[in-house]
């Protein structure tokens, strides 16, 4: 018999993982959920308080919600005491998933821990020896006196007036449901009098100074044990917020030529894109001339983000050319023509636009001209005909069969249309869905060779789906590991050696195959001879090591 408490959350993997996983309410959902995960277990994780570590499955219901249940026991094992089993009782998971994604984006890395009790906070120690802390147990109160560098606060903590008032801000994280399971975590800030204004964490950037935010743009801070204590001590704070005009602030930065470069390449990224080039073109010139440190790193993050979508954008527009140059279609057309508009590409490629067009352009004229003498040499055919002919009703009926003919011409050109949009949906279905599983996959990819490089050793596809769970990656094609190897190496510096080392390192036929075809993409030289190459691995996993 499997018990018949309503468990909605687990963890993927094992008993020790910390993957969070939520159960789909409804029986679609549900079905989805199996068929997604089917290779994958889910357990009662023991990162949940009073979590057993136990096997679990999920349960289709029609009268209730899904949810996840534990297998039959025969007595042995350890006793499942979870007191917590609704959405929430993962918040700290999700949590550190999402804010370990969320450093990885701004070249950061952090060692989580789950305070106790387990669920109550999560602690993130950054590799610049700061120290994140979010605090999510409603009936505790907050530890402003802790020597965390930041405090975000859970969904439902309360904050006490006072505190808001000599902070000036407090942070705080709510999470909302995805279809089919999972959470999207949102972050905001809280001001006096103002509440809180929710942002997407995408857009809350990491600075020396503090946490910059749509409602905070500036990213101001107090540190906390600052504000906990008594005015007197307030006056000798690190720093001080103070209260001025309501435009004063507002001239300020848009006085300051730094902070509007960047915002103007961030809005051209998520709105504007025919503004990036010249955005980068500005954030160029301002590095160009001189500036504080701390400026020129915001620029060079920031010039970092814009080269990435231009790059990004010429492969695209590279790949939509060659596709054109092989068949044009009007949509291929059509995208063409957008994207030669950009500054950067280049007079070969607008001339290949140009070239496909013109050809296009004539195959249509000529198909056209086909179809023109076609009908016209028919209509002359039936009009001979029809002249022929001296009876009306011989004549009426030719007229009805031609009509029905020309109906059923179109209603078989509509079919066709109908069924070529279909196809065109699934594929392009097909290949989002593509994407996002090997989006889904670097994230699991990058960890273990980053994980595998600090230990030392050489690892394999097949081992890394094992240790992480996801399987699919021993499956992957050719071109599929060679894509994910580079976006995991998106960010590696030309001289540091490449994370993906330790799979070459195994040193089958297939894997120095691979790493020589990732090297050729990413522009870097290799020994020809496998020998000479095995030998350049060792020295670059040792690099790697003491990285």
């Amino acid at each position: 018999m499997m018990d018949r408490r309503l468990i909605q959350t687990a963890v993927f993997g094992s008993s020790d993982s910390d993957e969070p996983a939520v159960c789909p309410e409804t029986v679609d959902e549900l079905d989805a959920f199996r068929l997604e995960y089917e290779s994958t277990t889910i357990w009662c994780g023991t990162h949940f308080e009073g979590g057993c570590g136990r096997r679990l499955t999920t349960r289709r219901c029609t009268d209730k919600i899904c949810h996840f249940a534990h297998y039959g026991t025969d007595g042995s094992g350890q006793p499942c005491t979870r007191t917590a089993k609704g959405k929430d009782s993962a918040n700290h998971l999700f949590a550190k998933a999402h804010l370990a994604a969320w450093l990885r984006a701004h070249q950061h890395t952090a060692e989580f821990t789950y305070p106790e009790p387990l669920g109550s906070a999560v602690q993130a120690r950054l590799d610049d020896g700061r120290t994140f802390l979010v605090h999510l147990d409603r009936s505790r109160p907050v530890a402003w006196d802790d020597d965390a560098w930041e405090i975000v606060l859970g969904p439902g903590v309360p904050v006490i007036t006072d505190i808001l008032k000599r902070r000036g801000y407090v942070h705080r994280i709510r999470f909302e449901d995805r279809p089919g399971g999972g959470r999207v975590m949102r972050f905001g800030t809280e001001l006096p009098g103002q509440g809180t204004t929710w942002d997407s964490l995408d857009d809350v950037t990491l600075t020396p100074d503090g946490l910059t935010t749509v409602a905070m743009p500036d990213g101001v801070r107090i540190p906390a044990s600052e504000a906990s204590r008594d005015d007197g001590a307030n006056e000798r704070a690190i720093v001080t917020v103070t209260r001025s005009h309501p435009h004063a602030g507002r001239a300020a930065r848009q006085d300051d030529p730094v902070k509007r470069a960047v915002m103007h390449l961030d809005r051209a990224l998520r709105e504007q894109t025919h503004q990036i080039h010249a955005a980068v073109d500005t954030i160029r010139q301002l590095l160009q001339t001189s500036q504080t440190p701390e400026d020129i790193g915001r620029l060079r993050l920031a010039l970092g983000r814009g080269q990435l979508w231009t790059e990004q954008q010429a492969a695209h527009r590279r790949k939509v050319i060659d596709r054109l140059k092989a068949q044009p279609t009007p949509d291929l057309l059509l995208e063409a023509a957008q994207l030669v508009k950009y500054p950067d590409a280049t007079p070969d490629e607008r001339e290949a636009v140009r070239s496909a067009h013109a050809r296009y352009e004539g195959d249509q004229a000529a198909y056209q001209r086909d179809l023109a003498a076609q009908y016209a040499l028919k209509q002359q055919q039936r009009e001979a005909e029809l002249r022929q002919r001296q009876d009306a009703q011989q004549y009426q009926e030719a007229e009805r069969r031609r009509r029905a003919e020309q109906a059923l011409t179109e209603r078989r050109q509509a079919e066709e249309e109908q069924a070529l949009a279909k196809r065109r949906e699934a594929e392009a279905a097909e290949q989002q869905a593509h994407a996002e599983k090997l989006a889904y996959l670097t994230l699991f990819l990058s960890g273990a060779l980053k994980k595998a490089a600090r230990e030392g050793r050489a690892t394999t596809w097949e081992e890394i789906g094992q240790k992480t769970g996801q399987r699919q990656l021993g499956r992957l094609t050719h071109q599929d590991k060679l894509s994910l190897l580079q976006t995991v190496e998106a960010n590696t510096l030309p001289h540091n050696p490449l994370w993906s080392t330790v799979l070459a390192a195994a040193g089958t036929s297939e894997a120095l195959h691979l790493h020589r075809d990732i090297t050729q993409l990413l522009q870097r030289t290799v020994p020809d001879s496998d020998s000479d190459l095995l030998a350049h691995l060792t020295v670059d996993c040792a690099r790697l090591r003491r990285q």
